[in-house]
């Protein structure tokens, strides 16, 4: 019951109003209310008082705005704010790039990215990854009604990102017949599924809860494929955050920090309980 009690009184506070600083000013975090300690994480930031997140836009849910200029709070922006509440940081700032950018990590003049980025060993070589902090299950999305089985996928044209953890799983793991369609966007893969380009999708299981149920029943998330990995806070190579931002993801797990931005920002979008998508095996 405690923890309970804990939890709502977080997700409460995530919802509302902004806490001044210990000058007096109000921090510049959006709709955010972070909750954890000010000025317990020591950053060393690319911008005074100022913390640069990289991310990759629009991702509702994450990020609940098209340009960073809209974009107020989500999932992945509130957390953002957390670390830049704990740091003492007056201001949060977005940079957005576009995917390809994002992944290959050319991408300078930012202190930490956060765009759902998947931890894999390849990735590793370029950044260096926080803990965990969200599973990410690989998830196969359809048009309703077709006919797309566990035992069947390989025979099927199946869109993905390029350069999306999911493109290479599908490619080397999977290894269908026909080589995949590659898509730039999450929107662009969604629409492609919507116009008949390809028979299925395969993306994060919540990106794909969440792009396919604003499509009115038209299309459906059927089955996952656990892949054992999760999304990880990213920093350069030789940044010396990596291991604060690292401690800082642990403290807001164990804290419920994370479980209440999930709960506010996440399960009434993907609009079922992710754990509810049948888990396919390798045919």
């Amino acid at each position: 019951m405690k923890h309970k009690q804990i939890l709502v009184a977080m997700m409460i506070a995530v919802l509302g109003a902004g806490h001044a600083l210990a000058d007096g000013s109000a921090p510049s975090y959006g709709k955010c209310a972070p909750m954890g300690s000010a000025g317990s994480l020591n950053l060393a930031t690319d911008q005074p008082d100022t913390l640069i997140v990289a991310t990759v836009l629009p991702n509702p849910g994450w990020y609940n705005g098209m340009s960073p200029a809209s974009t107020q709070d989500g999932f992945e922006y509130c957390m953002a704010a957390e670390i830049a509440h704990r740091a003492g940081l007056k201001n949060l700032k977005l940079l957005n790039l576009a995917w390809d950018q994002y992944i290959s990590g050319t991408a300078r003049g930012y202190d930490v990215a956060i765009a759902t980025t998947t931890i894999t060993e390849k990735r590793k070589q370029i950044f260096n990854f926080s803990q965990p902090y969200f599973n990410s299950n690989l998830g196969v999305a359809v048009k309703a009604g077709t006919d797309v089985t566990a035992s069947n996928i390989r025979s099927k044209h199946i869109g993905v990102i390029q350069g999306n953890m999911g493109s290479d799983w599908v490619i080397n793991t999977l290894k269908p017949s026909r080589q995949p369609a590659l898509y730039q966007t999450q929107p662009d893969l969604v629409n492609a599924l919507l116009a008949g380009q390809v028979d299925a999708i395969i993306s994060d299981t919540t990106l794909v809860l969440s792009a396919t149920a604003g499509t009115k029943g038209a299309a459906e998330v059927i089955g996952q494929y656990d892949v054992e990995q999760g999304y990880g806070a990213v920093t350069p190579k030789n940044s010396k955050n990596s291991a604060a931002i690292d401690n800082v993801i642990g403290d807001m797990m164990k804290d419920g920090t994370i479980a209440a931005l999930s709960a506010s920002y996440l399960a009434p979008l993907f609009g079922k309980d992710p754990n509810s998508v049948p888990v396919w095996q390798l045919p």
